[in-house]
């Protein structure tokens, strides 16, 4: 059987998870993204990635799912509001040169839909939207089996909606985006502007949350109010048979959920409170999405 290589590019890490067309997984590698690392730097850590897991597991072609704004005809990476010294990127390349391999690339939004699509809640879901909450906020959509790409792959960039306006700074640049209310870093910086205290995670703003801490209350409050508006546009856009939550932030879900669907079936239309669903994805990584591109027709 064949077997591919999934690749998801992280404001964290840089993971790597060699796989076969039923999801399988038979070896993982990752290293840590440093948010401050150049061109070459961050190139350096890609290869180490495939390097590593061809190593203990050959494999035929290679799928990367990367933060945009991105070229996916050109395969490079423009710039990321969450590795913010990578400029025009020429990622691809640079891979098909290194390993002489076929190399797929998308959004890791994107990715994470196909994932979910293939291997997860949303298998066979004509159409489906996966929203990605980690050190940012992503979204992918999946309609009648395709990804939607938009133009040159940079559809469906969700956290930088506006949502808030005149609101918080974006790692992107611009004012009042959703990732600056829901996700790890919009988290953090928030409760630095309010507080002057510097965070070293999200796990620490959740334990602050869980103790009743009442500025990051207030925080998760009005970013899950924030996410909720985000949803319902998506879903008077895109009209989801399902939407599926995935990331690390999920795993805090019980200190938000109820508050976010029950906000979300107050302001859409009544008629998609009938058949859209909201839900949390599974263990599906981001690896097996990046990695299904390279079978995905």
């Amino acid at each position: 059987m064949k077997k591919y290589l999934g690749v998801d590019i992280g404001g964290g890490s840089i993971r790597g998870s060699v796989i076969d067309g039923s999801g399988k997984i038979y070896c993982e590698y990752h290293e840590p993204t440093e948010r401050y690392c150049d061109n070459e730097i961050f190139l350096n850590t890609v290869e180490r990635v495939i390097e590593k897991n061809y190593n203990n597991e050959k494999f035929s072609a290679v799928g990367i799912g990367s933060p945009g704004p991105i070229d996916i005809d050109t395969g490079v990476i423009f710039s990321s509001a969450n590795l913010v010294n990578l400029k025009n990127t020429a990622l691809v390349e640079r891979i098909k040169n290194k390993f002489n391999l076929p190399v797929k690339f998308n959004n890791d939004a994107n990715c994470a839909a196909l994932g979910e699509f293939h291997f997860g809640k949303g298998k066979g879901s004509v159409s489906l939207i996966v929203i990605t909450l980690g050190t940012g906020l992503g979204a992918g959509w999946v309609f009648d089996g395709k990804i939607f790409n938009g133009f040159k792959g940079n559809g469906m960039e969700a956290g930088h909606v506006t949502v808030v306006m005149d609101g918080a700074r974006c790692g992107c640049g611009q004012n009042g985006c959703a990732e600056s209310y829901f996700g790890a870093r919009g988290f953090l910086n928030r409760y630095q502007d309010k507080t002057g205290t510097t965070l070293g995670s999200a796990i620490d703003f959740f334990a602050l949350v869980t103790k009743k801490d009442p500025v990051a209350l207030e925080i998760l409050d009005f970013g899950s109010r924030v996410l909720a508006e985000l949803i319902r546009n998506l879903i008077h856009i895109a009209n989801p048979e399902k939407i599926i939550l995935v990331g690390g932030l999920t795993k805090s879900f019980d200190l938000y959920g109820k508050q976010l669907t029950k906000k979300v079936s107050e302001i859409i239309f009544p008629v998609f409170r009938n058949y859209t669903k909201i839900e949390v994805g599974g263990d599906v990584a981001g690896t097996l999405g990046a990695a299904a591109l390279s079978f995905h027709h």
